[in-house]
């Protein structure tokens, strides 16, 4: 067993255990809201969550989904990656592409630390997907934002977010039946696998997300980024050669590309991730 792969293993176990901790009272940021209108949400959350296993889906929050922007939005379907009775307390990753937008809305390099796509999801798409009250449900998130896997890309520190991408560990902690790691394991990551693709809403596409399109097994597959830094590289524009960085992401086919897309890519999908408590 080599030194690499022990290393891969120690921070992938890291992950699993960081996403097994309890985090944060839920009620901590807001004070003001009416207690019965908390208990009310906290209910209908329990209704939904508590006959659920891993692997099912519940409806939490609301966005623009089907493309008709003049009948409003439409409720967010999540499917439940991990649960937590003892905290009740579940981990949540959208069942769809929901938006597209680049992870870094500039040319210079970003982590997902002080990405303008973090920015954008902590700021505005929060709360354009949820109410007041379902924002008093979600739980701040402490993500360790390890360095990449396979090729060993600096991936920025750690941050704590109500509202995330997914990272390369956590596609390997969460999309098995087990904490299993060997290097097997590892190495099925960059093949396809269907419980990784992951299919665009209209106004995904819309907006912007590539697809497989007609004729294919999942038609409306897209891609979508990850947390994870992919590796620096170059482009030739002109005759000039420019300095480009590039982000992890899962393709059409649900096979990670750990070495990545531009950074300032304008056909990727946004596929969320929330710790919500109930």
């Amino acid at each position: 067993m080599n030194k690499s792969f022990i290393k891969k293993s120690i921070i992938l176990f890291f992950i699993i255990a960081i996403f097994n901790c309890d985090i944060i009272n839920c009620y901590a940021s807001f004070e003001n809201l009416v207690p019965h209108e908390i208990f009310a949400k906290k209910i209908f959350l329990s209704n939904q969550i508590i006959p659920k296993n891993v692997g099912d889906t519940i409806f939490f929050g609301n966005y623009e989904q089907n493309g008709n922007l003049s009948d409003g939005k439409e409720p967010i379907e999540w499917v439940i990656l991990r649960k937590d009775d003892n905290n009740n307390s579940v981990i949540l990753i959208s069942k769809y592409i929901l938006d597209c937008y680049p992870f870094n809305g500039f040319s210079e390099n970003a982590t997902w630390e002080t990405s303008s796509l973090r920015y954008h999801m902590n700021n505005v798409m929060l709360n354009e997907m949820f109410s007041e009250v379902e924002l008093s449900c979600i739980l701040p998130t402490f993500l360790l934002n390890s360095k990449n896997i396979f090729n060993n890309a600096y991936s920025g520190e750690p941050t704590y977010d109500y509202i995330f991408i997914p990272g390369i560990d956590e596609m390997l902690a969460f999309f098995y039946n087990d904490n299993f790691v060997n290097e097997a394991r590892i190495n099925e990551l960059i093949k396809p696998n269907d419980k990784r693709v992951c299919l665009a809403t209209e106004y995904a596409i819309n907006r912007g997300v590539r697809v497989l399109g007609v004729g294919k097994k999942y038609p409306k597959a897209g891609n979508y980024f990850l947390r994870t830094s992919g590796l620096p590289g170059r482009r030739i524009w002109f005759g000039n050669v420019y300095a480009e960085h590039f982000q992890a992401f899962v393709s059409e086919n649900g096979a990670i590309k750990p070495d990545g897309t531009g950074i300032n890519s304008l056909d990727d999908g946004i596929r969320p991730m929330v710790q919500i408590c109930y």
